[in-house]
């Protein structure tokens, strides 16, 4: 079905389109953003009154042009919005607290054992009433809750989850109505997405694809997830699982990780069958932070696992480039710094032997800036994106409610 738009649609994109400006290129004058918005000098000046209104924005220092009156600069206003972001898994939770400008204001975490959904609802809520009680949240506009979860998940239009996680790696989760647990104690928005696609939407807001159009994410968390953003826009697919690359059956070699009756890649990632692969060798680890002293050892058991790993995911972005032709490939998540990096430096000449002669380079590789936090950043971001991101889907009228 086609739907059209309206003046008031038209409004919200270009409200929008005008705090994305500022947000990528302030500080920057009234004029300027015109010019980079071909917006008349009017509507800018409207949205702009609007925005410093609401305290989404504040002026800034004045500049003097060669001719004519100075010019005062716009800026987002870091303190006019804060959100919440929940990453959750069965090891963790991780709370933290974001302003507009994405910097970290405080954060929470619990190391836990995979607790029941109603455990884990009642930690969630006291999390949130503790992280939200941050003197600079009170009387500023609170954007609301992300939350990032395992994937894949099913999440329906009244954002409740089913069929949630792997049931086998998180016992008694099926079919759990998160937010709707969650809505009974919290009466902030609340935003539900798998900890990957959260996190590449915290990458496209303030990371590493902040401006970038194209890009596919890789998340290393519990098992091996992704994300894929397109013309500036999350892809997120039929069922909001695109980028589950980790599912993608082994070829060649299966990993030494791998017990499940469909062995997959993702399972060559998972932190806890890795820790228990290590146990195995008398090599006893239980944070990814012990991962980097294995890796600056040069330790054999530990290099051999991370070669395998690269192997594994040259065989999946190799397939990612010939589909989808993208340009640069971010990787992020819970692994060290140090060891993201060596991955990202290695890859090229692996999908370089795999690649056909007459193929183009390979993708660019980056490293995500969010650290072990990705998904918690992401999740936080949930709320500001849903908020201010210029996605073309606000133009387009939506005839359930008309």
């Amino acid at each position: 079905m086609l739907t059209g738009t309206n003046l008031t649609y038209t409004k919200a994109y270009n409200f929008r389109i005008v705090f994305e400006t500022i947000r990528l290129h302030g500080p920057i004058s009234r004029a300027d953003v015109a010019r980079r918005t071909s917006l008349t000098a009017q509507t800018v000046s409207n949205i702009v009154n609007r925005l410093l209104e609401q305290n989404f924005v504040q002026e800034g220092k004045k500049f003097q042009k060669k001719r004519g009156a100075p010019s005062t600069t716009l800026e987002v206003n870091s303190e006019g919005a804060y959100s919440v972001g929940l990453d959750f898994n069965r090891d963790h939770l991780t709370a933290i607290l974001v302003d507009l400008a994405g910097s970290v204001k405080t954060k929470i975490f619990y190391e836990i054992d995979t607790p029941s959904p109603e455990e884990a609802i009642k930690l969630m809520v006291s999390t949130i009433r503790e992280i939200t009680q941050w003197p600079g949240v009170q009387g500023s506009h609170f954007c609301g809750v992300g939350i990032g979860l395992p994937g894949p998940l099913e999440i329906n239009k009244n954002n409740e989850v089913s069929n949630t996680i792997n049931p086998k790696a998180f016992p008694n989760w099926n079919d759990v109505p998160i937010g709707k647990m969650l809505k009974e104690h919290i009466s902030s928005p609340i935003f539900i997405e798998n900890n990957a696609s959260a996190a590449t939407i915290g990458e496209r807001w303030y990371g590493a694809g902040k401006n970038l159009s194209n890009f596919l994410y890789a998340f290393f968390g519990a098992g091996l997830g992704g994300g894929l953003v397109l013309n500036g826009i999350p892809f997120e697919g039929e069922n909001r699982n695109a980028g589950e690359f980790g599912y993608f059956p082994f070829i060649g070699e299966i990993s030494p990780l791998s017990d499940s009756e469909q062995p997959h890649i993702g399972e060559h990632f998972n932190l806890k069958k890795l820790y228990d692969w290590l146990s195995k060798s008398d090599i006893y680890v239980s944070r990814p932070e012990d991962l980097e002293q294995l890796f600056v050892d040069n330790n054999a058991v530990f290099l051999y696992w991370l070669n395998l790993a690269k192997k594994y995911l040259a065989s999946v972005f190799i397939i990612a480039e010939y589909m989808i032709d993208i340009e640069v490939i971010i990787l992020g998540g819970r692994l060290p710094h140090i060891i993201i990096e060596d991955i990202a430096l290695s890859l090229p000449e692996l999908m370089s032997s795999l690649r056909n002669d007459h193929k183009a380079p390979s993708p660019i590789f980056k490293c995500g800036t969010a650290g072990v936090d990705a998904a918690a950043l992401g999740a936080a971001t949930l709320p500001i994106f849903d908020l201010f991101a210029a996605q073309s889907d606000v133009l387009i009228k939506n005839s359930s409610t008309q």
